[in-house]
């Protein structure tokens, strides 16, 4: 009798879906996808403005937005590593750079400005901390709020004039004198150390990972935020002061649209904004250089404003989706 021949096993196909799953999910994707994405944008610009990209003034200023959104995505970094989103970070931003200016103008003293900055934007978000952790608000509600509040307050203290000046030569100083290059190493440092290779950072990427664990294994979540919201601010109050060396002023319009731009440089830098274990303090330097290039080039190109917000946002939805760690089996933070 012959034996029973078993059917043959139909071979699965993998499916578009899976297939994606499968490189963003590899563990090279984090290591190549910023550095490929920035090549990809470079060239595309360069053929488009027939190598008009690569002059000097065009590096430039791509410099100079490239280190006040990293310097503000460095600090948010430790905000999004424990599974909170603040989007304030323009309005704070432009509040510190108004007071700091103010003080300036009245005082004549850059140190004294350069303090104020800096207290100002801890200060702040020290609050938005505050109202989250005590009032337990959640923090992306929080920022939505203070963000029409703060831009408020600073559009009242410019005033009609739209904008206050500072000596332009003390401006040309602070900025050619090494206080940009110095200080903003210093805070990467400061970060890259505090996130990878203490406890602090261990934490926050426990927090973020699984909330509920974390807590039962005694960490302190209040504490950990306190932390995660001062170091960001930290940094804003630097990118505050790069903000108003650059231009020697501050308008009602400095800080707008930062933190849509820290957002993208987060994801852009190959880091997830729900937080977790892929989390890391270096994200935001290449991926604010990749959103320095991206806005230059737009413009260069004859984009109008409206339309590379609508860019950049597809974008950020796009990278959000490929680039994000989802938990499907352990109980973690809700972020809405």
């Amino acid at each position: 009798m012959e034996a029973t021949k078993k059917p043959a096993q139909k071979e699965h196909v993998l499916t578009l879906k899976e297939r994606l799953n499968i490189i963003r999910e590899s563990r090279y994707f984090l290591m190549v996808f910023p550095f490929a994405m920035l090549a990809v944008i470079v060239l595309v610009f360069t053929a488009a403005t027939q190598g008009q990209f690569f002059r000097m003034s065009v590096f430039t200023s791509i410099f100079s937005q490239a280190v006040i959104i990293g310097t503000c995505a460095t600090g948010v970094s430790f905000i999004y590593s424990n599974g909170n989103l603040d989007i304030s970070i323009g309005s704070v931003l432009g509040l510190s750079a108004t007071l700091g200016v103010m003080v300036f103008t009245a005082t004549g003293n850059a140190a004294l400005m350069i303090i104020v900055m800096i207290l100002a934007a801890l200060l702040l978000m020290a609050f938005n901390c505050t109202m989250s952790v005590v009032c337990h608000i959640k923090t992306i509600t929080v920022a939505i709020v203070v963000t029409q509040i703060y831009g408020a307050i600073s559009t009242l203290l410019i005033g009609g004039t739209g904008s206050i000046d500072i000596d332009y030569n003390v401006a040309v100083q602070l900025e050619d004198g090494g206080f940009r290059y110095i200080s903003f190493i210093l805070y990467f440092v400061f970060c890259i150390v505090l996130y990878h290779l203490t406890r602090v950072g261990r934490e926050l990427r426990f927090l973020g990972g699984n909330e509920n664990c974390a807590v039962q294994t005694g960490i302190s979540n209040a504490r950990a935020t306190y932390i995660s919201f001062l170091v960001t601010g930290l940094g804003v109050g630097l990118a505050a002061v790069f903000s108003v060396i650059n231009v020697a002023s501050v308008s009602v319009e400095t800080g707008n649209n930062l933190g849509m731009d820290v957002m993208l440089a987060t994801v852009l830098g190959g880091m997830s904004i729900f937080g977790g274990a892929r989390s890391n303090a270096y994200a935001g330097i290449l991926g604010a250089l990749t959103v320095a290039v991206l806005n230059t080039g737009l413009l260069m190109v004859g984009v109008s404003s409206a339309w590379i917000q609508g860019i950049r946002g597809i974008i950020f939805l796009i990278l959000v989706w490929m680039n994000s760690e989802r938990q499907a089996l352990l109980p973690s933070r809700v972020q809405f």
